[in-house]
C-alpha cells in the first residue's frame, strides 16, 4: 500500500519501495520524522480505550466478512491508545532512516528523550516507570486474527514486541533512559511494504482516547473527501468501545464540541436511526462546494455540530 506522500499505485502495480540495508540494531535518532500509522491497527481496535487496566479480553467482527480478531490482555492491562505511542515513534523512525539510506532493523535503540518530546510529553518525573509499563503491556498483549481459505480455518496470534530492555543512568543525576526494542515481524512487515498512512503530529495532543481513535478512523476512510458519515452503532464497534450505546453517543457530542480534532470537524446526524457520524474536512471552500455539488446544504445545517463564532 501506498505512503501518503506518494501517488497511489495503479491497479496491479506494486509501489515503488525504497531499498534497505538490513542490520543487527537501529539507532532511532532521525530528527525529522513524519508520523506514520499502520493500516491495520487504523482499521481494527487493536488498543484499549481504557484509562485503568484493561484486562477485559475483546473480539471484534469485521462486518461483511468472517474477519475475526481477538485482544488477549495481560494481567497488568491491555496496551492502550496512549502506549501506541511508542509504536508510532519506532515506526515512524524506522521509514524515515530506510528512505535516508540508513541499514535499518526490527530492534530499534531509542533515547527516552527523543520519545518524550516526539510525542509530546513531558521528560523526567515518571518516565523510567511509564516507558517501562508500556512496553509491559506491548509485550504482554496478544492479537488473534482468523485466516479463512480453502473451507479451512487457521488462527494466528502476535503480540506488538518480542523483547525490550530499558537502561537507566543515574550517574547524570537526571535519570536519562535509553530503550532497546525488538517489534514483532508482523509490525516489522507492514512498515516495508508501506502498509502505512500520515497521520497529523496534533494528534498526540489529543488528551481523551476516543478521540483519537475517532481521528485514526478519520484519517483512514475520509482521507482527503470533504465528508464521510457512518453508523454510530458500527463505528462504536471500530472504535472499540465497550460502554453503553447512549454514553458513548455523549461522548461523541462532547468530542464534537471540544472540536480538537486535527484536518476534520464531527458532527451528528439524529434524523436517522439508528444516528450517524458525520466527518467533515475543516477547508470551508472544499466542504461548501461538494454541499452544493451534492445538494446536501440543507441536510448539513440539520447537524448537531460546532458552530464556531
Amino acid at each position: 500500500m501506498s505512503d501518503e506522500g506518494e501517488k497511489k499505485p495503479k491497479r496491479g502495480r506494486k509501489p515503488n519501495l525504497v531499498p534497505y540495508v538490513q542490520t543487527d540494531m537501529f539507532q532511532a535518532n532521525m530528527v525529522e520524522w513524519p508520523v506514520k500509522d499502520d493500516l491495520a491497527s487504523m482499521e481494527f481496535p487493536l488498543f484499549s480505550l481504557s484509562t485503568i487496566p484493561d484486562t477485559a479480553i475483546r473480539e471484534y467482527h469485521q462486518p461483511g466478512t468472517n474477519k475475526r480478531v481477538r485482544i488477549i490482555p495481560p494481567v497488568i492491562g491491555a496496551a492502550t491508545v496512549f502506549d501506541k505511542d511508542l509504536l508510532l515513534f519506532i515506526g515512524s523512525q524506522i521509514i524515515e532512516g530506510r528512505k535516508a539510506g540508513l541499514p535499518i532493523s526490527n530492534t530499534v535503540k531509542f533515547d527516552s528523550y527523543d520519545f518524550l518530546i516526539g510525542t509530546g510529553r513531558e521528560p523526567g518525573g515518571n518516565a523510567y516507570v511509564n516507558i517501562l509499563d508500556m512496553l509491559r503491556r506491548l509485550k504482554g498483549t496478544q492479537i488473534e486474527t482468523n485466516i479463512v481459505t480453502g473451507g479451512e480455518e487457521q488462527t494466528k496470534g502476535f503480540g506488538w514486541i518480542h523483547d525490550y530492555t530499558i537502561t537507566k543512568k543515574t550517574g547524570n543525576g537526571k535519570g536519562v533512559l535509553e530503550g532497546i526494542v525488538q517489534i514483532s515481524d508482523w509490525m516489522y512487515k507492514a512498515l516495508l511494504h508501506y502498509e502505512v498512512l500520515t497521520i497529523d503530529r496534533r494528534y498526540f495532543a489529543l488528551r481523551m482516547p476516543l478521540e483519537r481513535r475517532l481521528y485514526e478512523l478519520a484519517r483512514k476512510h475520509v482521507g482527503n473527501k470533504p465528508i464521510w458519515k457512518a453508523d454510530i452503532v458500527l463505528m462504536q464497534q471500530k472504535c472499540g468501545s465497550t460502554q453503553d450505546l447512549r454514553y458513548f453517543r455523549a461522548d461523541v457530542r462532547k468530542i464534537i464540541k471540544r472540536d480538537s480534532l486535527p484536518d476534520y470537524r464531527m458532527a451528528l446526524d439524529t434524523s436517522c436511526k439508528p444516528h450517524k457520524i458525520v466527518f467533515y474536512t475543516r477547508n470551508t471552500k472544499l466542504l461548501s462546494d461538494e454541499l452544493v455539488a451534492s445538494d446536501k446544504a440543507a441536510w448539513f445545517e440539520t447537524l448537531e455540530r460546532f458552530k464556531p463564532a
